[in-house]
């Protein structure tokens, strides 16, 4: 250990999801815990992700059952107003709580948090620059990197906050545009583009691919755009966006599509192109540390090519997986369990990244767990599918959502594979075909 280190078990650079439940579960098995955090613990999911990003979506819901009333009996007058300042004070007022909470769990679970930017000094040391001062901290069992993601900007327009935004500014805007291209068709752009047009603004979502949610079931995919289409979202799809410019006026947003440019106008652009992990400046070169693609490259136990250095979450490649990474913060957080309980001894199984589920909270939204349609059949399977129309379903009738459906991919003869459903309330109805999946 280095001379003059402050000694613990485990050393966990970073306090989001994966790193407090990876600290929270190490101290609950006795082990000596430092955590790192260089801004407020709970990470991209409290204050920049999930939970905000949750809050306006709520807000946003409200305005159009609102909207609807009329259609269950309830008479409105008029277009519902909306205090943006309101909205974004229930958003911070439900992060407040959440982290103050959350704070208490870290002092109350004995996790010695350390505020300061740290890196690796060693294969078991970090250095923490704190404001009184840098401190040295050795871990006996292993160094946990949970430096998680941030948003990625197009390569020659960044994100300012003024009229090109991410979903960084997305939750901070000080106003909803009138008019917004969405650059991005998956998860986070869909969110956006389905609250921005809940609040009325006229949305256009790009993507170079030919469809939205990509990684969905296929039909799962035709559908949300086909339901987004009827609430006045536009689509660009197949096309490349090959420049963008501020004006005076807002955004020109420069497309191309088989060799044909087309320029969109917008008040603001919002840029939804993926997450790149948190790397950079944390001693990874130094200590020898294997990347890939900035990924920190980890085996199913989330050892890296340094022995005693450890990653998990957002910033993490993980090939024997076989699939890509779910840059998804339950994923963070069970990675941190099952390896704090390594660490402490134990010996935890896998986890199984084909099926996560996840969710969609768009209107209306997708959620879904397990393999589509598409990838049971490549990885072999001889596939059977069942659609339930929700149409026959009294409840999703009554919460005005009879266009959704639940989708089963199963092995004929054999096991269910997969579940994916679009509607109301996707995101309550999938944790029962987990179950099952």
């Amino acid at each position: 250990m280095a001379q003059g280190s402050e000694n613990f078990d485990v050393v966990i650079l970073g306090g989001g999801n994966g790193g407090y439940s990876a600290a929270f579960r190490a101290t609950a098995l006795g082990l000596s815990v430092a955590m790192v955090e260089k801004d407020k613990v709970g990470g991209t999911c409290l204050h920049r992700g999930c939970i905000p990003t949750k809050a306006l979506l709520h807000s946003a819901e409200l305005v159009d059952e609102i909207k609807e009333a009329g259609n269950f009996g309830i008479l409105v007058s008029g277009e519902p107003e909306v205090d943006w300042g309101k909205v974004l004070s229930f958003k911070d007022s439900v992060i407040q709580r959440m982290y103050q909470g959350l704070s208490a769990l870290v002092k109350m679970k004995k996790v010695e948090l350390v505020e300061g930017e740290g890196r690796l000094a060693g294969p078991r040391t970090v250095v923490v620059q704190t404001k009184d001062g840098e401190r040295s901290l050795s871990a006996e069992k292993g160094v946990i990197l949970a430096t998680g993601s941030y948003p990625r900007d197009l390569p020659f327009i960044a994100a300012d906050g003024d009229k090109v935004h991410n979903s960084d500014h997305g939750l901070e805007a000080d106003s909803i545009p009138s008019s917004v291209v969405v650059v991005g068709g998956n998860y986070i752009g869909l969110e956006f583009a389905s609250i921005y047009r809940s609040f009325g603004a006229e949305v256009t979502v790009v993507e170079m691919l030919p469809k939205i949610a990509p990684a969905e079931d296929g039909d799962i995919s035709e559908a949300l755009h086909r339901l987004l289409l009827k609430r006045g979202i536009k689509f660009q799809l197949g096309v490349s966006v090959s420049g963008a410019r501020t004006t005076d006026q807002g955004v020109e947003v420069e497309i191309e599509k088989e060799g044909q440019k087309q320029t969109l106008s917008a008040d603001r652009m919002f840029v939804a192109i993926g997450r790149a992990p948190r790397t950079d400046a944390i001693g990874l070169e130094e200590v020898g540390v294997k990347t890939e693609r900035g990924y920190i490259v980890t085996d199913l136990t989330y050892r890296t090519s340094v022995d005693g250095v450890y990653a998990i979450g957002d910033a993490i490649h993980v090939p024997e997986a076989n699939t890509m990474h779910p840059q998804l913060a339950h994923v963070a957080f069970i990675e941190g369990i099952k390896l704090a309980e390594r660490l402490a001894g134990e010996d935890p199984a896998a986890v199984d990244y084909t099926n996560i589920a996840h969710v969609i909270y768009c209107q209306p939204e997708v959620a879904a767990v397990g393999l589509t349609e598409q990838k049971a059949k490549e990885m072999g399977y001889d596939v059977v599918t069942k659609r339930y129309a929700f149409q026959a379903n009294a409840r999703a009738l009554m919460l005005g959502g009879g266009n959704g459906f639940v989708k089963t991919v199963a092995e004929k003869g054999g096991a269910v594979l997969g579940t994916h459903i679009i509607g109301p309330r996707a995101s309550d109805l999938i944790s029962e075909a987990m179950l099952a999946t």
